[in-house]
């Protein structure tokens, strides 16, 4: 059985803050990122080499974005949803073991073609036919390039369709509560707060220390965050949800840097000052979840 595990001292808001997401404006960076984080070393190919590794990674790509295979690795968002929060919350969650576990267990091919998306926190199961995955699959409204996420997506929707969370929509959303993810597919709500609670600061810097204590699987800390972009010059009133992959420590041991995915491009991370971080940030939310004998 899964159960959500807190940390002490670390507040709590009640608050629904929620978030819509804007289109990609560039395709060297993030909307709200700076570094791209690059940790592969060039290896020289031949021509042949090349034409092969070319042909594999396509197919692989085919492979991912039509067949689920129980492990989120792409799913960019798409256009018009509004769904930041959801797939950020997917590219978070993907970061832990429970995570990783949970989508694993998720959905099942049926062999009509169909699929089976199980919801386990909440123990119920919704049908995604074959024809509704082919067509998501050519709408922009939704993500694409990966199977699993399109699948949950539709399957989040169909939910809240169904219950009326959220307004019917996954259009925008908090980061905690019986709506999230991390709640339909674990029975754990999460904890979230806001940049106006006192000490958000320190509450924020404990958590991301406490991911890097196990930086392989962020000590089991599932992170989102909802940032506006507050560079001189913005209007400031861009809202978006991305998640938190890890963090990189100066000589002193403290937070020189954060290490972020975005939805948009959730294949390349990239790093943002610590203190430009805390700036941007609105809205904190942290999942930990443990598996109990």
């Amino acid at each position: 059985m899964f159960n959500d595990i807190s940390i002490s001292k670390i507040g709590v808001s009640k608050q629904n803050n929620s978030t819509t997401s804007v289109q990609q404006k560039a395709e060297d960076t993030s909307i709200f990122g700076n570094n791209i984080v690059d940790d592969k070393k060039p290896v020289k190919l031949t021509k042949e080499e090349k034409q092969a590794k070319k042909e594999a990674e396509k197919a692989e790509e085919k492979r991912i974005k039509n067949t689920p295979d129980g492990v989120i690795q792409g799913g960019a968002q798409g256009r018009t949803a509004g769904d930041c929060w959801l797939l950020a919350q997917m590219n978070s969650m993907a970061q832990t073991e429970w995570g990783k576990k949970a989508f694993k267990e998720a959905i099942t091919k049926e062999d009509d073609g169909s699929f089976t998306v199980h919801f386990k926190g909440i123990n119920k199961d919704i049908k995604i036919s074959q024809k509704e995955f082919e067509k998501a699959q050519k709408d922009s409204y939704y993500s694409n390039g990966d199977a699993d996420a399109l699948l949950l997506e539709l399957a989040t929707e169909k939910h809240f369709e169904e219950t009326g969370l959220n307004n019917g929509t996954i259009k925008g959303n908090s980061l905690a509560g019986e709506d999230s993810l991390q709640f339909l597919m674990t029975g754990a709500k999460g904890r979230e707060f806001t940049k106006k609670q006192n000490n958000y600061e320190q509450q924020v810097e404990m958590v991301l220390m406490a991911m890097a204590e196990d930086p392989e699987g962020n000590n089991g800390f599932s992170t989102t965050y909802i940032s506006k972009d507050n560079s001189p010059g913005s209007t400031g009133d861009i809202s978006h949800a991305v998640s938190v992959k890890g963090i990189i420590k100066n000589d002193k041991g403290k937070i020189k840097e954060v290490i972020i995915l975005d939805p948009y491009k959730p294949n390349e991370p990239f790093t943002k000052p610590y203190g430009q971080f805390l700036n941007e940030m609105e809205v904190f939310g942290f999942t930990r979840v443990t598996k109990k004998d």
